[in-house]
């Protein structure tokens, strides 16, 4: 038998077993009913018999397993309790009751509605589910030293057929400091919250178990004196242990509004409860979360696109690469500015100006570009062919190196700082012609207080690229996404068997 507060019981396969709805339920003025949810009708459901208010399983199955409904009318006025069964192949039924060893003297085999039906019912004894060779009724008298769980097997007969029942009563014993503390309602304690009509709704209660509750502990929903369907579980915070119950409500109606929605925990040492009274959402409220909610969308919305902002401009370039490349007449995607020294054959900033970037950028993804020391023709003046490839140029890009720092200590230096100076200092390019510039540092050691003042407030605006000469493809891999990203669209196209890096 299950009581109708616990709302949950498992049961036996092969095992007779009844639920019972309330004892009124037989008046002349109460009908009661039964149904699986959702619901469904019980009838041509083999193994189940309605009796009246009680519902047999003749015996249970490991189909049986389910939620079922009883329903109780009394005039116009109508209260549900659900049970949820759930039907185990074991040879012994779960605990239904316990007893404290100290306490008792004997079990009784609780299944007083089996020896009304039939008074002749034989009994057999189980310690452990490992029978007992002693004979005795409903009672067994109880050893004082041994605990543990005991089940009474009751053979009986209902209309003509005969069944076998049992239940278990678990015998435990405390230690002398043992306590038990009541549960409690965590929330909600006394709540009213808003519901928008038509909507899905979930109302959620959190009970903190007491110590040494013995998994005695029950949490569950009701409405007025109907239980509602819920799911349960238990949680474990450190050194403490709650209970969650969720009620889900598929769409909320008029008959959910300015009802109290009771959350009530028991457990044999006391017991607790909270509320919730759900009342209808104005619109201005309505409007209020969802504008909320859009606002909510459009900053993720804007933090995805912030974050893959560089993929998302590539991407597009690579699928619309028609429509992004504009003809504005300029012969150079780039103008490469490197310092060229003594030893420049041999340098980092030579060897990524004149090897890697012409490499990367006009062999893979069709740039081209102009590079100083590379590109100009012989005999031409160097301050007109600089003037002349920048004019007609989308970007400067300006390599830099530890010698890009260096004191001017000799004429030599002074030499090549000028002729650098030349090159990145124009005012014309940089400011009259708009020229967007990037810069590239390709050693470490460059430090920024000893760059001309151009440079400082480029790299504080704009930023620098870094790239490693001796690190793999995959490591340099970010530094070529954001230099093509920083990159006008490429005015050539490249066939698509080439690898992207």
């Amino acid at each position: 038998m299950c009581e109708a507060n616990l709302r949950s019981c498992s049961i036996s396969a092969g095992l007779a077993f009844m639920l019972e709805c309330n004892e009124g339920g037989e008046t002349q003025n109460v009908s009661v009913s039964w149904s699986l949810v959702p619901n469904k009708s019980l009838e041509g459901v083999r193994g189940i018999n309605v009796q009246g208010n009680t519902l047999w399983f003749l015996p249970a199955d490991l189909s049986h397993s389910a939620s079922y409904v009883c329903s109780i009318r009394e005039g116009n006025q109508t209260w549900n309790s659900t049970f949820i069964i759930s039907v185990e192949n074991n040879t012994c039924p779960r605990a239904n009751r316990k007893d404290e060893l100290k306490s008792t003297k004997d079990i009784t085999c609780w299944l007083p509605h089996i020896f009304e039906i039939d008074p002749q019912a034989q009994v057999t004894w189980r310690n452990n589910c490992h029978p007992l060779n002693v004979t005795h009724g409903a009672v067994f008298p109880l050893n004082r030293s041994v605990v543990g769980l005991y089940t009474c097997f009751v053979s009986f007969a209902f209309r003509g057929q005969k069944y076998t029942a049992a239940q278990t009563t678990e015998i435990y014993s405390h230690k002398k400091d043992y306590v038990v503390t009541k549960p409690e309602i965590i929330y909600p304690k006394e709540e009213t919250r808003t519901a928008i009509l038509g909507e899905r709704d979930k109302l959620t209660c959190k009970a903190l178990v007491g110590l040494n509750d013995g998994e005695e502990t029950v949490l569950y929903w009701r409405n007025g004196s109907s239980f509602m369907d819920f799911e349960t579980k238990r949680e474990r915070e450190g050194e403490r242990e709650y209970l969650l119950s969720v009620v889900l409500i598929p769409k909320i109606t008029e008959d959910y509004l300015y009802k109290d929605f009771i959350c009530v925990v028991q457990h044999p040492a006391g017991s607790d409860s909270g509320k919730i009274t759900l009342i209808p959402a104005t619109q201005n409220e309505r409007y209020y979360w969802i504008g909320v909610s859009l606002v909510a969308l459009l900053l993720l919305l804007c933090a995805v696109v912030f974050l893959f902002r560089v993929d998302l401009v590539l991407a597009y370039r690579t699928v619309c690469s028609p429509a992004v490349v504009s003809s504005d007449g300029n012969s150079y995607d780039a103008y490469v500015s490197y310092l060229q020294g003594d030893q420049h054959g041999s340098s980092s900033a030579t060897t990524f100006a004149l090897d890697f970037l012409p490499a990367t950028l006009e062999d893979l993804h069709g740039y081209r570009l102009f590079i100083s020391g590379r590109d100009e023709l012989p005999g031409e003046a160097v301050h007109d062919v600089i003037a002349d490839r920048m004019s007609r140029s989308r970007r400067l890009i300006i390599v830099l190196t530890s010698q890009s720092c260096a004191s001017p200590q000799t004429d030599a230096t002074n030499q090549i700082w000028a002729d650098y100076e030349r090159r990145v200092g124009l005012y014309d390019a940089l400011v009259k012609q708009g020229l967007k510039v990037i810069l590239v540092q390709v050693e470490d050691g460059v430090e920024e207080a000893l760059l001309p003042e151009s440079l400082q407030y480029i790299r504080r605006t704009k930023g620098v690229l870094k790239w490693r000469q001796h690190a793999s493809s995959r490591a340099n891999r970010s530094f070529w996404k954001h230099m093509r990203y920083r990159m006008p669209p490429a005015t050539r196209q490249k066939s698509q068997e080439l690898t992207v890096l």
